[in-house]
């Protein structure tokens, strides 16, 4: 193997790990879950401390646009980070993240460096190929440095996304007592920190993140500005939100029922 070879040359160990990638709707996504399972175990193993993964500016600029086109608001905009922690991998850090895939290509050239690159990144069969071979090529059409706008603007967006995190989660201490959050005074902040006040308190009853769509919490923002005292909703995994005459609690009970807006068909968007 490649990688194996350059390693000795180099001198660093080489770990090689084969992984089952389960059957799913989405291969790449399955593959990548997989991958960095696999780069975790590697990781504890080596006791290291982070995993440095090669995304370029060019990645972020097609996850930028991957995120638009699915629905998103600043999580999705800001795309991938440079330094974040993954739940269930550990530390991840993207050291290139701001480096153009040109200039990347071009040291390798420089230095006489051989590219190796899988041939299912040319494959059409894939979004993220087509949004990097057909899209993004359109879009310079009108902006030549489109894929640094869109790096940048993931930047701006976490930035921003940073400050209402902050926002909220002091929010959600002073809102909240025991596990009871004060409704009066929930109402009265914006929506926007609501929505990432409701967030927080569904990581906290599931003591953990979690990945809900849009539509249960936008429904659960509109009980809670206008329900009435003993009124429920049942939130994904099974997460209940009880209203009560001056205030709200999660807890776990029930099963989350269907969705309206799934059973029509309708597109659901990820905040």
């Amino acid at each position: 193997m490649r990688v194996v070879a350059l390693a000795e040359s180099m001198g660093v160990t080489a770990l090689v790990e084969r992984v089952v990638v389960p059957r799913s709707r989405s291969v790449q996504q399955a593959a990548r879950t997989a991958r960095y399972a696999a780069l975790s175990r590697a990781a504890q193993q080596a006791d290291a401390r982070a995993i440095l993964v090669a995304h370029t500016a060019d990645d972020q600029a097609e996850t930028v646009l991957l995120n638009l086109l699915r629905g998103s608001g600043l999580v999705g905009l800001g795309a991938m980070r440079m330094d974040e922690h993954r739940p269930g991998v550990g530390r991840l850090v993207r050291p290139l993240l701001r480096v153009p895939r040109s200039t990347t290509l071009a040291y390798c050239q420089h230095f006489g460096l051989n590219i190796v690159e899988d041939v299912s990144n040319r494959s059409r069969a894939y979004t993220r190929n087509r949004v990097r071979l057909d899209l993004v090529p359109v879009l310079e059409q009108f902006n030549p440095t489109i894929r640094d706008v869109l790096a940048r603007t993931a930047d701006l967006a976490v930035e921003d996304n940073a400050v209402l995190d902050h926002l909220a989660a002091k929010l959600d201490q002073d809102l909240r007592h025991d596990d009871a959050y004060d409704l009066r005074a929930f109402r009265a902040q914006p929506r926007s920190l609501q929505r990432r006040l409701l967030r927080l308190a569904l990581q906290g009853a599931l003591s953990g993140l979690v990945d809900v769509t849009a539509a249960p919490v936008e429904d659960a923002l509109d009980l809670l500005q206008t329900g009435q005292a003993n009124q429920t909703y049942h939130l994904p995994y099974g997460i209940e939100l009880l209203m009560q005459t001056d205030s709200f609690t999660l807890r776990q009970g029930g099963r989350a029922r269907q969705r309206l807006r799934k059973s029509l068909g309708m597109a659901v968007p990820r905040v």
